[in-house]
């Protein structure tokens, strides 16, 4: 296996205290970046704190020169600068109390204001004769210590300034506003609490520092084990997957592979780019995917690689290749396309027999009524006549049926479909409803009523003749099915024109729909009949919408349901002002 790809940053440390913020990587001292950063507040306690000692001290040489200790100095100056120290530190304490984020640059800014108030205590005692004059030192030692290279330089140059400030007093006396002469033996104890003061603010800084480096180191340590740990479990993890990871350079160079990676190589060596099951090919999120079928452990396998781009902090980048096993979901998608060919096919086979069945009862009802008829034949001439007149227009509709169903097996035998529609010109709507009237209602006994609106008589649709005339045999059977057996049974065909279309309406008295099936009327296989297939509704509905119309089916205020189908009208249609002249409802 690879070797991990080295570490291109250090893991930050852990622990109580957090690690100073990152440090621009412009080679300059002058980095803004730097000062901006994010710093550690307890810093900046830790330098109030140090505050809070120098201004006792303060108060301290203050209450000297008052009492006459060092009759030189200007204690109300001292006394002043300290209040002032007292009020902005104060200040300090409760804005970073209430969790005000630190930088490095405050640190910076409260280093230039210490040492500005210790310019002017000692501007007020004496000058550059002071024996606390090298505590400048100190200040600067603490912007080393706190921030960071930039911030340093700036102290350096401040206390430089500062310095400079002070010598400039000692050639102009009028500038001078208090000297350094205690009265003995203050004068040699100040030079003593002057070096031992330096000397053990130098010991505590240089402590603090080096405790504070040994807890980052301990913390680096640890996290470093932490992280060793971590890319262990994880590393363990990769390899346990059932799929190859690897991670390479722009140039192809492996970084870092997994167990699955190698044994992959192994056998997709010969097969990448050459054996490919479709071309590679980009998706919107940037992840270039491609597939190879190859050969594993002597089973052939399929594997889709998933290409990632990466981008490592310092910049560079970096590719992530991630092969997923794809063959249970390629024989997993092949099973479901075959299912679904098989419902289709089954859905086409429900499909022809429903289309063959209307006209095949038909004949077969018209054959029994005509052997009815022909057992009623006598030589009587007028009643051989009614005989012969039903028995001739019984083999009309049976010539018409059967020519019917040569057309529907033409069709599919030419690759056709059940709801194909040819519109050649215009169809009369009356000898269409009549006609889909003599074949649902053939043999059907004198209890149902049934009436067509006198309105139907002038209008003209365009539309499939043989298509339309099963549509309006598919709502009549529905609607005789649905009054059959009950007493009073009524159903009503009636038409009318709205503006370029013809509505054509069945209605019926039965027990309407139900709502099991409301939501899904004009889908597949939806039926309530015992004897059902659920085919008449959707088939109407897809012959009707490949003839540019609409077909509804919606309840009755009155009881019952009421078909609608809406087609295009054809340019001899006559024009009904109102739809109440052109239909007749059922009670």
């Amino acid at each position: 296996m690879s070797k991990p790809y080295p570490q291109e940053t250090a893991p930050a440390p852990v622990g109580p205290r957090a690690a100073p913020g990152p440090v621009s990587a412009s080679p300059g001292f002058f980095s803004v970046d730097a000062l901006a950063a994010d710093f550690d507040v307890e810093r900046l306690f830790w330098l109030i704190r140090l505050r809070w000692g120098a201004l006792a001290g303060m108060f301290a040489l203050a209450t000297a020169a008052w009492v006459g200790i060092i009759p030189g100095a200007a204690w109300r100056v001292i006394g002043a600068t300290m209040v002032g120290g007292l009020a902005y530190n104060g200040v300090l304490w409760a804005v970073y109390r209430r969790g005000a984020a630190g930088s490095r640059r405050a640190a910076m800014y409260q280093a230039l204001t210490d040492m500005g108030m210790l310019t002017v205590v000692l501007w007020a005692c004496g000058g550059l004769h002071n024996p606390f004059v090298g505590f400048y030192v100190l200040h600067v030692a603490l912007m080393a210590i706190l921030t960071c290279p930039s911030a340093t330089l700036n102290a350096f140059i401040g206390s430089i300034v500062c310095v400079g400030a002070l010598a400039l007093t000692e050639l102009n006396p009028a500038w001078r506003i208090g000297v350094w002469n205690p009265s003995p033996p203050w004068d040699l104890l100040s030079w003593g609490v002057a070096f031992i003061t330096m000397v053990g603010a130098i010991a505590y800084l240089v402590m603090h520092s080096v405790r504070q480096l040994q807890e980052r180191e301990l913390a680096l340590v640890a996290a470093r084990d932490r992280a060793a740990l971590e890319y262990e479990l994880l590393v363990t993890t990769l390899n346990e997957l059932d799929a190859g990871l690897e991670v390479l350079t722009e140039s192809g160079d492996v970084l870092w592979h997994n167990k699955r990676v190698e044994r992959l190589k192994s056998a997709m060596g010969a097969a990448v780019g050459t054996a490919d099951v479709n071309d590679g090919h980009e998706d919107g999120d940037g992840v270039r995917r491609t597939t190879h079928a190859v050969k594993v452990d002597g089973q052939e396998r399929v594997y889709e690689r998933m290409s990632f781009s990466l981008r490592s902090p310092n910049g560079a980048s970096r590719i992530m290749n991630l092969y997923v096993d794809r063959t249970q979901a390629v024989l997993q998608e092949g099973r479901l396309v075959l299912a679904e060919r098989l419902v289709s096919l089954g859905r086409v086979a429900q499909g022809v027999a429903h289309e063959l069945n209307t006209p095949l009862a038909t004949i077969r009802t018209l054959a029994t009524d005509m052997r009815a008829a022909l057992k009623t034949l006598t030589d009587d001439p007028a009643q051989r006549a009614v005989v012969v007149a039903d028995v001739d227009e019984s083999a009309k509709l049976v010539a018409d049926e059967t020519r019917r169903l040569g057309r529907i097996t033409q069709s599919l035998l030419a690759g056709g479909d059940l709801v194909q529609a040819r519109i050649d010109g215009d169809v009369p709507l009356s000898a269409v409803i009549v006609r889909a009237r003599a074949i649902v209602f053939a043999g059907v006994s004198d209890a149902v009523a049934v009436e067509v609106a006198a309105g139907v008589d002038p209008l003209r649709v365009s539309a499939d003749p043989d298509r339309l005339m099963q549509i309006m045999v598919n709502l009549l059977q529905n609607a005789l099915d649905s009054v059959r057996g009950k007493v009073g049974a009524r159903i009503g065909v009636g038409a009318y024109r709205d503006g370029d279309e013809i509505v054509i309406d069945v209605d019926d008295n039965g027990a309407g729909i139900e709502a099991k099936v409301a939501a899904r009327l004009f889908e597949p296989f939806a039926t309530t009949k015992a004897q059902g297939t659920g085919l008449g509704l959707y088939t109407s509905y897809m012959m009707v919408r490949r003839m540019g119309g609409t077909i509804t089916l919606s309840p009755r205020a009155e009881g019952g349901a009421r078909a609608q189908v809406r087609l295009p009208a054809a340019t001899k249609s006559a024009v009904l002002p109102v739809r109440t002249a052109a239909q007749v409802r059922p009670n």
